[in-house]
């Protein structure tokens, strides 16, 4: 994805938390961990409304985003975004969710890991999805300290 591509997509925030940087976007999205164990960058990659098309640069069709690596076809994959319902078309290639083999279209949800060809690996954030799931896990109560007594210790020490 070019410089341009990325200033046209949705917004990016990108915030210092004094140990960390934290890249994040409202829109479903891929964070990229590269392909294999020499890849030392990640890369967050906004799926736009419509079809996001991966592939190799060499591709008849120009690739949405463009990847190469062990088993990476020309045309490998489509991702399709329709109001934020955003599914995965392996288009007869090798493609995995969290280790399953994808064989036709498949809806993506929160968290899922993606693995295209035979090393290459995104993380897919639906950030909506996210905050759905979070709203639905029990409110966190604050947990009452332990009240020890010391009044019964001496019938413990006669025994």
């Amino acid at each position: 994805m070019s410089c341009n591509a990325l200033f046209q997509s949705p917004p990016l925030d990108l915030i210092d938390t004094g140990k960390g940087l934290k890249v994040q976007t409202a829109t479903p999205h891929l964070v990229s961990l590269g392909s294999g164990r020499l890849s030392v960058a990640i890369t967050l990659l906004p799926l736009k409304e419509g079809i996001t098309r991966i592939g190799r640069d060499d591709a008849p069709v120009p690739q949405d985003i463009a990847i190469e690596g062990a088993g990476i076809e020309a045309e490998h994959c489509r991702i399709e975004n329709r109001g934020g319902v955003v599914t995965l078309d392996p288009c007869g290639h090798l493609c995995s969710l969290d280790g399953v083999p994808v064989t036709r279209p498949t809806l993506l949800t929160q968290g899922y890991t993606l693995c295209l060809g035979k090393s290459y690996i995104f993380r897919f954030n639906h950030p909506e999805e996210a905050n759905r799931m979070k709203s639905m896990l029990p409110q966190k109560s604050p947990v009452s300290p332990l009240v020890y007594s010391t009044g019964n210790l001496s019938s413990l020490t006669s025994l």
